[in-house]
């Protein structure tokens, strides 16, 4: 058994030389029969497991915030336009040395594949400690199969086929069975949900101790996951998408279908449903928010504030009561390395936590924003987008308009301010997720009269607070009990942490929702049913409703093809800021319409209040093709390992 963690085998099957292959916990030891040992050792082993996950908390490595800039921007910021994401938003991903490189760890990715290797160490040698009870170590088994299949996952989502490690090879594996090719993508995803399948049957549906527990993986987790892997191998992106079909490895195997296979819809909305009904029967529900249990900042709400409140602290309630959080991430611990899991949340909501008094210059906040093009995104007030609505001034949006005592608006919009017509008449969720000039930007400590108003607004235009600000901030992922203070220099923002959601429940129910749809060959009540759910959990009528009241195009929802836009404008909507949208564009093959946006901004001039809102564009605009849906592999490793195609493209 002694010096087995010498495997490095698996190196060469993803085409890698390592000498640093003592990076398991304790990271003192070189042996396996000690590392596992006993129990205690042994549940360290799993916690690296863990400690491999990829941090959604750091905007610059993980790849769904700034590698576009069509929902965050950096604005004219050297700070990210340098880093690893920045770059890759403007076009400069390559295949010498790539950034974000989850394949083989470099350039701020970390190698999944070594995360891989763990699991399967993991699972060879569990079954060493004679101190484990059986229920602790099936249930051990089942959580480290659910974060190979996920690290799988990810990977299958960032590079479309890829290896599949199912086991460690030993020492004597020949130069020739190390070389490993890279699988088509069905059988891609028939391996990672058959993982997953094998986990969700020893894992308990939820957490026994929620709270002592918070971070490990349950079954409900799993049928989740497994959902979201159905439902990219039948999107378009791996479903009959004809520029891969060049994409043949030496063996002839072509690594992507062309031809469209309805059945891979069938199969996710099956797993999609019991995935749902699963999580209902653990007393999962869409989160409502209660102004009484806020504090006495909030106990005053009207109703329209206690919308905004709910759409907000679904993703910012603590786990303990947001019923409609499936996933989240951990709490920070020592990986044995002498680092965390993962990075501390508030270091990410600091970079988009707004100036909002004038005394407010504290270093490292505000560096970055929402992307001036999501301004455009959500619906009008009637439920509809605001190009369709037939009584929103669209062709005048950018027009001023004055907020005035009484207006509908108050709860918005400070009154007697001037802002334009695009920041009136909208769904509560622009107002809870968008900070804009003139706009309120709730805080516990911006609340006065228990709820009732709110001090102060932000100023945006130039010389403002010397913010500078390209057009919206990020309000929806700012927790409401941040503290933004204008009388202690030292403390003029206090972050709030918490988990941030990975999958929330409305998640699934559009995704049920885009599933039904493209099984049937019309959408019918049990398709709207599940987005309208969505819809009136964020203050909207159902989708049938507001089309016929309001569109341009009131018969939209009766075809395929005009609910499927619905559906996933509901879902860049309902999601936005949550780091989904980067992975739903992709999947739906519909990336190069949003990254392709040239980066622009509001000329927000102080001393003219008419030039205040021209548009005008200050960065050149990426130029976006097919091969940009998928990371290359750095050429190095194809040079290692010749059965190894290059991505597409590059």
């Amino acid at each position: 058994m002694k010096n087995l963690i010498k495997i490095i085998t698996t190196f060469f099957l993803i085409g890698l030389i390592s000498c640093d292959f003592l990076d398991v916990v304790p990271n003192d030891t070189a042996t396996l029969d000690h590392a596992f040992s006993n129990r205690s050792v042994a549940e360290k082993f799993l916690r690296t497991c863990y400690s491999h996950l990829p941090d959604p908390t750091n905007p610059f490595y993980y790849p769904s915030y700034f590698t576009s800039r069509d929902e965050f921007d950096y604005g004219r910021e050297n700070r990210t336009g340098n880093t690893v994401a920045g770059l890759i938003s403007q076009g400069q991903q390559n295949a010498n040395d790539p950034y974000q490189n989850y394949w083989s760890g470099s350039q701020g990715g970390n190698s999944l594949y070594i995360a891989i290797r763990d699991c399967n160490i993991f699972l060879e040698n569990v079954h060493i400690p004679k101190d484990v009870l059986p229920d602790e170590r099936q249930r051990w088994i089942a959580e480290v199969k659910f974060l190979k299949a996920y690290y799988h996952f990810f990977l299958m989502k960032l590079y479309g086929p890829i290896v599949l490690i199912k086991d460690n090879l030993p020492l004597s594996a020949t130069p020739e069975e190390v070389k490993a090719y890279r699988e088509p993508i069905d059988e891609c995803v028939d391996y990672i949900v058959e993982l997953l399948d094998e986990a969700i049957a020893d894992l308990p549906p939820a957490l026994p101790d929620p709270t002592a527990e918070q971070g490990r993986i349950s079954g409900i987790i799993a049928m989740a996951v497994k959902a979201k892997v159905l439902a990219w191998g039948a999107s378009p992106l791996f479903n009959g998408n004809s520029d891969y079909k060049g994409w043949v490895d030496n063996r002839g195997k072509q690594l992507i279908p062309d031809t469209y296979d309805r059945s891979k819809w069938e199969r996710a909305a099956i797993a999609i449903r019991e995935a749902i009904d699963a999580s209902h029967e653990t007393g999962l529900r869409l989160y409502e928010f209660n102004k009484f249990s806020g504090g006495p900042q909030t106990f005053n709400m009207n109703d329209t504030l206690v919308t905004i409140m709910t759409i907000r602290k679904s993703i910012t309630e603590d786990l303990e009561r947001n019923t409609g959080v499936i996933w989240a991430t951990q709490e920070a611990f020592e990986d044995g390395k002498g680092g965390n899991s993962y990075a501390i949340l508030g270091n990410m909501l600091r970079q988009f936590f707004p100036f909002l008094y004038a005394a407010d210059q504290p270093s490292g906040i505000n560096y970055h924003q929402a992307s001036f093009h999501m301004g455009d995104l959500f619906y009008s007030n009637a439920g509809v987008p605001i190009d369709e609505d037939r009584n929103f001034p669209y062709s005048d949006r950018y027009g001023l308009r004055r907020a005035t005592p009484g207006d509908l608006h108050q709860s918005y919009i400070a009154t007697g301010e001037t802002s334009i017509n695009l920041h009136f008449n909208r769904e509560p969720r622009f107002y809870a997720s968008m900070g804009f000039d003139r706009g309120f930007y709730e805080l516990a400590t911006t609340t006065t009269d228990g709820g009732a108003s709110f001090s102060p607004f932000l100023k945006m235009r130039e010389l403002e607070l010397k913010s500078g600000h390209m057009g919206y901030m990020v309000k929806k992922i700012i927790p409401f009990e941040s503290s933004g203070s204008q009388n202690d220099a030292n403390k003029r923002y206090t972050p709030h942490d918490y988990r941030f959601p990975l999958i929330r429940l409305t998640d699934l129910y559009l995704l049920y929702s885009e599933a039904l749809n493209e099984i049937k060959d019309q959408p019918d009540m049990e398709v709207y049913q599940w987005i309208d759910m969505v819809r009136e959990h964020a203050g909207l009528d159902g989708v049938v409703e507001s089309w016929a009241a309001a569109s341009k195009i009131p018969d939209k929802p009766a075809s395929q093809s005009g609910m499927r836009e619905i559906i996933r404008d509901e879902r860049l909507i309902e999601l936005a800021f949550e780091g989904q949208r980067f992975w739903d564009v992709r999947r739906w093959k519909i990336a190069e319409r949003f990254w392709s946006l040239p980066p622009t901004k509001f000329n927000l001039d102080l001393t003219n209040i008419e030039k205040t809102y021209l548009v005008e564009t200050y960065a050149p605009a990426r130029q976006v093709t097919f091969r940009d849906y998928l990371y290359p592999i750095r050429e190095y490793d194809l040079r290692i390992n010749n059965n190894l195609v290059q991505t597409y493209g590059w």
